[in-house]
């Protein structure tokens, strides 16, 4: 295509987009919103270094960017914040996507900016960590104060590590939060794809709830039990690929439980949480301590809300700290049609 051609295309774009080299990292290409929205004039941007004409951005993480770059061909989006010399702080979104064939044969790179405001950039933060019904809950209540409790069906999943201690103890402190995070760090992916929140890590685990969007409401057990199956997935996953280098490896017991309880606010005015609160997650707790390694127990009342079609073994009545009755609970195996063996009634 004409290269007049090209630019009167990026430049009818209503956002900002420059093109950079893959191993040259020298801007190829810089259309007009891209001037509007960082300030540079085209003409001293296209043909330097990226680091030249955008290292004077604080917050932005230019090495970063480039080893994922050099890996992948690309960048996932993100948002960020970044301040200019004077002080002036803005939000940008930022995509990155390779472009084969470019200048000279030298493959390139598309990087697609979009101005964006505080509250975008607050809203795409917190949804690493909570679930966009939870976020938009919270940013519309910020500024009236705590979140009144309100009673709901909730399904809680709680995970641990077993065998962390002992572990822990032949780690040096880099290597214990490289374990860590090695396990932990693909959680949250799997609980918010099936629409859960990561209500807190607590040392070596964490507590999932499921239930707290409106789009999740009468489907929050099933929901949990999806994302139990695909976090044992990914420990065994991840076991399997550090155990082959030598590395560290752990396994995690899974406990589900389903029922009443409270969300809400607490805390005070310098630090408040949004968290579920009740027996619900008293008893998801107390499930998950009598799991094996590698183990999903899941309570008969978390088993009959969800939707048929998983596979169960041998249930059984236990007791568990805090409750006079004993709970019957059995071992979540899968779901039909993922692998041969176990019961497929409600148990």
């Amino acid at each position: 295509m004409d290269p007049c051609a090209e630019a009167r295309i990026l430049d009818s774009l209503g956002w900002g987009v420059l093109v950079v080299g893959r191993w040259s990292r020298v801007i190829l290409a810089f259309n007009r919103r891209m001037e509007e929205i960082s300030g540079i004039p085209r003409a001293e941007a296209v043909g330097r270094p990226v680091a030249e004409v955008f290292g004077h951005l604080r917050g932005l993480d230019l090495e970063s960017l480039d080893a994922e770059i050099q890996a992948t061909g690309g960048f996932e989006a993100r948002s960020v914040r970044l301040e200019r010399p004077g002080g002036e702080v803005v939000y940008r979104h930022l995509r990155g996507d390779v472009l084969d064939g470019g200048q000279a044969g030298e493959p390139a790179v598309v990087v697609s900016v979009q101005d964006v405001t505080e509250r975008e950039f607050l809203r795409w933060s917190l949804t690493r960590y909570l679930s966009r019904e939870v976020v938009d809950l919270v940013l519309g209540r910020a500024r009236e104060g705590p979140i009144e409790g309100r009673e709901l069906d909730a399904a809680v999943l709680v995970a641990d590590m077993r065998g962390f201690t002992g572990t822990a103890e032949g780690l040096t402190p880099g290597e214990l939060f490289e374990t860590l995070n090695a396990y932990l760090g693909p959680m949250v992916e799997a609980v918010t794809r099936n629409r859960g929140m990561i209500d807190k890590f607590v040392g070596d685990g964490f507590m999932a709830v499921f239930g707290l969007g409106a789009a999740v409401e009468g489907d929050e057990a099933t929901q949990a039990l999806r994302a139990a199956l695909e976090l044992r997935s990914r420990v065994d996953e991840v076991s399997r690929r550090r155990g082959g280098q030598g590395l560290p490896t752990l396994g995690l017991g899974f406990g589900v439980h389903w029922g009443p309880a409270l969300a809400g606010t607490v805390g005070s005015d310098l630090r408040m949480e949004y968290t579920l609160v009740g027996d619900t997650v008293n008893v998801a707790h107390r499930i998950q301590a009598l799991a094996e390694p590698g183990e999903i127990l899941v309570t008969r009342a978390a088993a009959r809300a969800a939707a048929p079609g998983f596979r169960w073994g041998e249930t059984r009545w236990v007791r568990v700290r805090g409750r006079k009755a004993p709970v019957k609970v059995a071992a979540l195996l899968g779901e039909e049609g993922g692998g041969a063996g176990g019961q497929c009634g409600v148990p």
